[in-house]
């Protein structure tokens, strides 16, 4: 068992020293959208996200707004008509004050 322990470790290690670091993953998953990465680089970020579920998300999350951007303008029109009601507005007043005189006790 400690030896695969061992080489599952090695692996991470090889792989973490051999692709781009996070920064520069989230770099490069926004540059996935204006132009396709050459196949090594994509081949390296296949490899960061095996081992770094953050970037894995994050890339995701991209994917999700790239797609959904261009509706929103469709609906936009349907939220601008909508407007909280006086009660509402009234609660949530009350809630951020009770909120800030707790925080400045603190």
């Amino acid at each position: 068992m400690k030896f695969l322990e061992a080489l599952k470790t090695k692996w991470v290690l090889w792989v973490w020293n051999n692709t781009p670091t996070c920064a520069e993953m989230a770099r490069l998953a926004s540059l996935t959208f204006e132009q396709p990465p050459s196949l090594k680089l994509r081949f390296k970020m296949w490899l960061h996200y095996l081992i770094c579920v953050w970037c894995e998300r994050y890339y995701k999350h991209l994917k999700f707004l790239h797609r959904a951007a261009p509706h929103f303008t469709e609906q936009s029109e349907a939220f601008s008509t909508r407007r909280l009601s006086a009660e509402n507005k009234h609660r949530m007043i009350q809630r951020l004050t009770a909120q800030a005189a707790l925080c400045k006790r603190l």
